[in-house]
């Protein structure tokens, strides 16, 4: 698994600005928060989603290409640093 965090240089109240996605070997999302600017957020597995995130059905591209568009600012986190920011927003759910 490779677990990356994403920030999203925009004014846009409706788009995230923070991502963290957990990505499998073939490249594909299994899990994703999205965290707005006004700190709501969604959060999408294989099993369900909520606030309008789900996990994107194309592969997902690597650091390097993210970070062509200087508009997004890639980095590559932990499993233990993701696994905290999942735990935060999906027990907040229940």
């Amino acid at each position: 698994m490779e677990y990356l965090k994403v920030s999203w240089l925009h004014e846009f109240d409706d788009e995230p600005a923070i991502l963290y996605s957990e990505i499998d070997a073939q490249r594909f999302e299994n899990r994703k928060i999205e965290i707005y600017p006004d700190g709501s957020f969604g959060i999408a597995n294989s099993n369900f989603h909520f606030g309008g995130t789900a996990l994107s059905d194309t592969v997902m591209p690597n650091i390097e290409e993210i970070s062509e568009d200087k508009l997004f600012i890639p980095e590559m986190i932990s499993r233990e640093e993701f696994e905290l920011m999942w735990n935060r927003y999906y027990y907040f759910l229940s």
